[in-house]
């Protein structure tokens, strides 16, 4: 073999150990999953074969690269075992959040499904208040139902609504929004934390995130983040 033809090999190989650790650390963050030690032995005997007899590697050349090798197999070892365990991880939490079907839970939400004039319970938080408003409207934010409450101490309340409008009418169905405003004794009005309560029916994992179908099949979705407490059914 000529010797253009050897430093050209050496040139792609790499014959020093700057070009290796070079090459190693391209092979590390694109192909370490696919560099197993076949690979590297072809490639490693072909650099020895390959080397220019009037520059040969020096032996603390090899052993940079077995190192660097080493190196390798050993990340990709480890990414498979971290891959190992967060499957696990996975399988374990996704069986926590599915323990929750059939429970009582509370959730932080705004909105309400209501299906066939059915809706979930809702609930507020607040301190001492001179004078508490519900509002609930719909995908137009046109408000559907409305009650002042007067005053209340503070506490947790629920919010019973059957479903219909100020008019008595049943509303349609789909999403509403409901909102609760508290007045202090200065008038200074706030916007109370408002939560949804129900039993879970489901829970579903996609892509969107976990979340839980509550009340049935058609029942308000909550996103498993937002759950806040749990309890035994009709508690």
């Amino acid at each position: 073999m000529s010797i253009s033809n050897t430093q050209s090999i050496s040139g792609l190989l790499g014959s020093n150990v700057n070009s290796q650790a070079a090459a190693s650390s391209s092979a590390a963050s694109s192909t370490a999953s696919a560099f197993d030690i076949n690979s590297f032995m072809k490639m490693f005997l072909t650099q020895l074969q390959c080397q220019d007899p009037t520059n040969p590697l020096q032996s603390y050349e090899l052993a940079a690269q077995l190192a660097q090798f080493s190196t390798v197999e050993q990340l990709t070892q480890a990414n498979s075992t971290l891959g190992n365990i967060q499957g696990y991880q996975s399988a374990v939490n996704n069986a926590d959040m599915a323990s929750l079907v059939g429970k009582e839970v509370t959730a932080t939400q705004s909105t309400v499904d209501v299906k066939s004039g059915a809706a979930d319970t809702l609930n507020y938080q607040l301190g001492a208040a001179s004078n508490v408003t519900v509002s609930i409207t719909d995908s137009n934010n046109n408000v559907v139902y409305s009650e002042n409450r007067g005053a209340q101490d503070a506490g947790n309340y629920n919010i019973a609504w059957n479903g219909k409008g100020t008019d008595g009418n049943t509303v349609p169905d789909g999403t509403y929004t409901y909102t609760v405003s508290a007045a202090n004794a200065s008038g200074t009005t706030t916007t109370v934390p408002t939560t949804i309560q129900g039993q879970v029916y489901s829970l579903s994992l996609d892509a969107a995130g976990p979340y839980y179908t509550l009340s049935g099949p058609d029942g308000t979705r909550v996103s498993a983040s937002n759950i806040v407490q749990v309890g035994t059914a009709g508690s």
